[in-house]
């Protein structure tokens, strides 16, 4: 039996046979976001890119490990706020961004790490999460770590060091709920490499330049929100 009308309202659809609904061939399904929902299926994506020129001399407060050394920092230049669609989703977190330092010595090198954090009620109370270097310390968990040598080239001014990485966050967050990502910058401070820099540029008089040396670099950090 077929039937055709322009509008069909109803609370329930089911299949006349078995359990499954089939959609015919050549026929598109369409609705507003979220309106229909697969396991596995991407609801929506939140970005931020920033390149804003940012220093550390010392930690200012924002880091989440502890019983550390050195220090860590959370700039909030790159918090991503994304607004749940369904409930326990997950979160797919893709952060592409560089660090450097000032070395005030002939042989300084650079030791430096960064970490994914998450505040599933939208503020700062920061969680750590994805596995990586130290994740037996769950208050020092760092995704990604590294050490190189911005004397090696002979001019610290230019060197910046490419970082990036992905993790991906199980919520138990209700629909409706706004979570908060970050990024954790880890920075080993000592006497010979003092001052951790992000989204250096080679001089302060600003960003721009037509030379390929010149120039500022940026940070991004984008959250896809996934539905279970």
């Amino acid at each position: 039996m077929e039937y055709s009308v322009s509008t069909l309202k109803t609370n329930t659809i089911q299949a006349a046979t078995g359990s499954t609904l089939s959609i015919a061939t050549g026929t598109t399904l369409s609705g507003s976001a979220g309106s229909v929902i697969a396991s596995g299926m991407p609801l929506q994506v939140q970005s931020t890119n920033n390149n804003t020129h940012l220093s550390y001399g010392t930690g200012d407060g924002t880091g989440v490990a502890t019983s550390i050394t050195d220090f860590s920092v959370v700039p909030s230049e790159f918090y991503v706020n994304i607004t749940a669609l369904r409930a326990n989703s997950k979160y797919l977190c893709i952060f592409d961004g560089n660090c450097s330092v000032s070395t005030d010595v002939t042989l300084g090198d650079a030791i430096n790490g960064f970490g994914f954090l998450v505040d599933p009620a939208g503020g700062t109370s920061w969680t750590q999460f994805a596995s990586g270097s130290n994740s037996t310390n769950s208050n020092n968990i760092k995704f990604f770590a590294t050490r190189f040598s911005p004397t090696g080239g002979g001019n610290d001014g230019y060197f910046s060091l490419a970082l990036n990485g992905n993790a991906m966050y199980t919520s138990s967050a209700a629909a409706g709920a706004t979570l908060r990502f970050a990024i954790e910058y880890f920075h080993y401070d000592n006497a010979n490499h003092q001052t951790l820099y992000i989204n250096r540029r080679a001089s302060s008089s600003g960003q721009d330049g037509n030379s390929s040396f010149q120039g500022g670099l940026a940070t991004t950090l984008t959250v896809w929100e996934i539905a279970q």
